[in-house]
């Protein structure tokens, strides 16, 4: 039997992208956030982009900030990346690696360091992922997109309510571990 009719009459150009599921959504939403922070610090440095290392070929892909970021936003909305041309000739040296950009902001809040995504009382989205809730995030005990739990952004809420500093109770949930969340008004 021949591969054509193993798989009947397949047709590369009439397959439709498969779209991500919501853990896979909402990892690539933590993926943006943090290529915007990556940008934020190193940019004005003169660091063009990120360089991340293929375990299929083998190599270090380099990419500027735009593209990644287009590259993300598409296959947030599709399910696929776009294809691109790779950068040509790149100066590694202008690329910061996307594992020491995220030890790099590690780094920063685990020296106390300012927060780069701010913390969010629960409400109408998932302060971990951004996604929508259900009746406003009353009822939600675990985000329906990511999976993370709510308590620590109830308990945010509930400690401001009773007059503890932003910056206290940012400082008590990294100590927790609790992961860094979005919407904390500044002090």
């Amino acid at each position: 039997m021949s591969d054509a009719e193993d798989f009947g009459d397949y047709d590369d150009e009439d397959a439709h992208p498969i779209p991500l599921d919501r853990r896979e959504a909402a990892s690539v939403k933590r993926d943006l956030e943090d290529l915007s922070a990556f940008r934020r610090i190193f940019e004005p440095e003169g660091i063009k982009g990120v360089s991340l290392y293929c375990q299929d070929c083998l190599e270090e892909h380099f990419y500027g900030w735009d593209m990644l970021e287009n590259n993300l936003r598409a296959l947030l909305e599709s399910g696929e990346t776009p294809v691109h041309e790779p950068a040509y000739d790149p100066r590694p040296d202008e690329y910061v690696d996307w594992e020491y950009a995220q030890g790099y902001l590690d780094g920063i809040a685990d020296a106390g360091g300012p927060p780069l995504t701010r913390l969010s009382a629960v409400g109408d989205a998932c302060p971990f992922c951004g996604e929508a809730l259900p009746d406003h995030g009353e009822q939600a005990v675990y985000c329906p997109a990511c999976g993370t739990g709510l308590a620590p952004a109830r308990m945010a809420r509930a400690l401001l309510k009773r007059g503890w500093a932003t910056r206290e109770v940012e400082d008590l949930l990294r100590s927790a571990r609790v992961p860094p969340m979005r919407g904390l008004p500044a002090d």
